[in-house]
């Protein structure tokens, strides 16, 4: 049991979606059907397996057959990308009895790029060329996609531009950039998740503010970045209450109106309903 106090305990009637979580370590450390149950029992009623590389695609694939509640999707992460190959085997989970919701996450990341600039020169081109081809065949199978950018704003925003892909097609997962670049995501259509992050960088509650309501979604991205009050805890998707209850807080609204708004964003952004 997560809590004892009868308050938080009350708002877990409100159903809520875990829209962006990594389940497949909870799996292969015996852990997954206590950490479904800590879901379950605040209501976490639904949640979207993302898909980073081959090995997780055939878990997902299979984990989610008799879990009405799980959904998944297949994307090559920009950092565990190794060989343009890997992508030929995308295709596969699309022809599969329960298909991926969305294609992703994929995008780019400059975080950790080689010093030497041929090398950085390289990945850079590396992980533009995995990012579009993913993207044409997310466009050809009129698939939303799901995007991993951090620093490389610009070079992410631009391709997807080309891509002809609908804003409403996309969601940037994790939002970790400023107010102007969630203007530009606004103008575009494109939909919005923020994480456990928002509860301790402060530089993410401004965007919050200014994001589209409607094109607003909330996700743990577990086990990774856990919300307060868990830290150092492993983040879960039980969690995803905690950063549910600063959001609301964050915009003037109830918790029962956050969950709700997000709910129905995710269900539309993902086809879930």
């Amino acid at each position: 049991m997560l809590t004892t106090d009868p308050k938080i305990i009350a708002s877990y009637s409100m159903e809520i979606i875990d829209s962006h979580c990594h389940l497949d370590d909870f799996f292969y450390e015996g852990k997954i059907e206590e950490v479904l149950s800590n879901a379950e029992y605040v209501s976490v009623t639904k949640m979207v397996a993302v898909g980073t590389h081959p090995k997780d695609w055939e878990f997902y694939a299979e984990f989610v057959r008799n879990r009405r509640n799980i959904f998944y999707t297949v994307g090559l992460h920009p950092l565990v990308a190794e060989d343009e190959k890997e992508l030929d085997q995308l295709p596969i989970f699309l022809e599969k009895e329960i298909k991926p919701v969305a294609i992703g996450e994929i995008g780019l990341d400059y975080h950790r790029l080689p010093h030497e600039q041929q090398a950085k020169d390289e990945t850079i081109e590396f992980q533009k060329l995995i990012f579009g081809k993913q993207l044409e065949l997310a466009k050809t199978n009129g698939l939303p996609v799901v995007i991993h950018s951090r620093q490389a704003f610009d070079d992410t925003f631009n391709i997807l531009i080309n891509s002809g892909i609908a804003g409403s097609k996309i969601l940037f997962h994790c939002y970790g950039y400023g107010v102007p670049e969630m203007e530009k995501l606004k103008s575009f259509g494109a939909f919005v998740s923020f994480a456990g992050t928002l509860t301790f960088r402060k530089e993410q509650v401004e965007p919050l503010k200014v994001a589209n309501p409607d094109k607003l979604l909330i996700e743990t991205d577990c086990p990774f970045l856990t919300p307060e009050p868990h830290r150092p805890k492993r983040n879960e998707p039980a969690f995803i209450r905690a950063t549910a209850r600063f959001a609301a807080k964050t915009l003037g609204m109830s918790e029962n109106d956050f969950c709700n708004l997000t709910h129905k964003n995710t269900e539309k952004f993902f086809a879930l309903e």
